[in-house]
């Protein structure tokens, strides 16, 4: 049976604990040999052996989406391994530090570093990636890891949502300007993850509102239609569907995966 991306080379930007980790297991076993970029080795480390475990390929690229020379040395060292580069999927990540507006710096410095990464970052590494589709003119799928919070924003966390919104505006241009060479560019806005670090914040509001971690899990998981917070396995499918044939005519789109807490 032909697994969904036989033959292909997928760049996973963010290699992680959670989302970057659990699409780089996901695309071993759909048949893609896999670039894994994260800013520390060792963690790419840890993924490549388990890849290696399934039979995969993979190169490992230390990258931070920050430093152009960066990017365009992922890009080049997946061609040169693997000949080609048919999907990237992009998780940028850099969490806010919480203050207001009228709490800021005058000049807004301690919100730069969260757009420098969240949407420079991810845009400097999805350039060099389509030069590449662009090259090889096949085509290719682009999948960019977005949050609810565009649509849900949550107090103190102004600079984090505005980034990600951003992202999503640019997947609707890109899209746009792109889709004459076949390539595709979707969002997947996620919910909140469940994994050990979601535990431990559980724990933390726990502590503060005198209950559970299991209880404030509950009560969180309530705020969605279907009542439960997703695992980074849960959100594979909605990920291959945006990298695979199965939306071979879906671009330019934000895909909402969040158990039916917005609904858009």
């Amino acid at each position: 049976m032909r697994r969904m991306l036989d033959g292909r080379t997928i760049i996973i930007m963010g290699v992680g604990p959670a989302l970057g980790h659990a699409t780089a297991l996901m695309c071993t076993d759909e048949g893609a040999a896999v670039a894994l970029a994260a800013r520390t080795p060792a963690q790419l480390g840890r993924v490549a052996k388990e890849v290696a475990a399934k039979g995969g390929s993979s190169i490992s690229v230390p990258t931070d989406m920050t430093r152009l020379e960066d990017c365009k040395r992922l890009v080049e060292q997946t061609v040169e391994r693997f000949g080609r580069v048919d999907g990237l999927v992009s998780i940028g990540y850099r969490p806010d530090d919480n203050k207001m507006l009228t709490e800021s710096e005058e000049d807004l410095a301690n919100w730069r570093p969260v757009m420098d990464t969240n949407f420079f970052g991810t845009l400097q590494v999805t350039k060099p990636v389509i030069e590449q589709m662009i090259r090889q003119d096949t085509g290719g799928s682009i999948v960019i890891i977005n949050s609810m919070t565009t649509h849900l924003p949550w107090p103190r966390g102004l600079p984090y949502a505005a980034s990600k919104a951003a992202l999503a505006s640019a997947t609707r241009t890109l899209a746009l300007e792109y889709g004459k060479h076949k390539i595709r560019v979707n969002s997947l806005h996620c919910g909140a993850i469940l994994n050990d670090a979601l535990w431990v914040s559980l724990g933390h509001l726990a502590r503060q509102n005198g209950t559970t971690a299991q209880r404030e899990y509950e009560r969180i998981a309530a705020m969605g239609a279907l009542g439960f917070l997703a695992t980074p396995e849960d959100y594979m499918g909605s990920v291959l569907y945006l990298l695979s044939d199965l939306s071979k005519p879906v671009t330019g789109i934000s895909l909402h995966a969040n158990s039916g807490r917005y609904m858009g």
